[in-house]
């Protein structure tokens, strides 16, 4: 008996530590995120962002988007300011439920973002946090940018 209690024990522990299945496919989606940000390819990008996406952009003050035309109006934004835009990883990592805190399949990712100014020429490089839920389809359900894009965009004007 006491070892079927060890190795039930064990067994939850181990279940309990792994990653949601679908995180590795969905860190997949993210690299594909992230190199669709590098070729500024806003259709390509468009196409992984549901109807439906919450996104919570990195700007002082602004408020949680609700809608795909404004996530796009966001990314819009920030490849018509900035060009030879690369961002390095330093991992991708499994999110969790915010109410179970069970992982969820969900990526988080922080790295570094480098490129340019198109308007001033000025290089910028600056730490940023990603976090993004696909649904099943692969499609972008909610995420978000953590970083001083403020900062960032004063230190590059002109």
């Amino acid at each position: 008996m006491k070892k079927l209690i060890i190795l039930f024990v064990g067994a939850l522990l181990v279940s309990c530590s792994q990653p949601n299945p679908s995180f590795d496919g969905n860190v997949d989606l993210a690299k594909s995120w992230f190199e669709k940000w590098q070729a500024e390819d806003i259709d390509g990008l468009a196409a992984m962002i549901s109807d439906d996406v919450e996104w919570q952009g990195a700007f002082y003050g602004q408020p949680l988007m609700t809608n795909k035309s404004d996530v796009l109006d966001y990314i819009n934004g920030w490849i018509g300011a900035m060009e030879d835009i690369s961002y390095t990883p330093e991992n991708y990592l499994p999110g969790v439920d915010p109410e179970t805190n069970m992982p969820n399949g969900s990526v988080r990712t922080y790295g570094t973002w480098k490129g340019k100014n198109t308007a001033s020429g000025k290089n910028f490089e600056v730490l940023f946090y990603h976090y993004m839920t696909f649904d099943e389809n692969g499609m972008i359900i909610n995420g978000g940018d953590f970083g001083d894009a403020t900062g960032t965009v004063v230190a590059v004007s002109e």
